[in-house]
């Protein structure tokens, strides 16, 4: 089984499920406020896990009008569909 947790992983598989957890701005000692994100990709050729998550990165920011440097993703999964 792949190690998601490595960046560097590539994904071989045709597509992927994957959660994250977002928080907007720097994550603060307490209470963070988070929003449960989730959806299917199928990977471009030479992909890794850090890849799919700027991705993801960028997809959030570009949903709610913010920048990608106020996007924190505190935790993600990823299951081979």
């Amino acid at each position: 089984m792949a190690n998601y947790s490595n960046p560097n992983t590539r994904l071989t598989a045709s597509s992927y499920d994957w959660e994250a957890t977002i928080v907007r701005g720097p994550v603060r000692y307490g209470n963070n406020p988070s929003q449960e994100c989730a959806g299917t990709c199928t990977p471009r050729p030479g992909a890794t896990v850090g890849s799919l998550l700027a991705w993801i990165k960028s997809w959030y920011a570009q949903s709610n009008g913010i920048a990608e440097s106020d996007v924190t993703i505190v935790r993600y999964s990823l299951r081979e569909k």
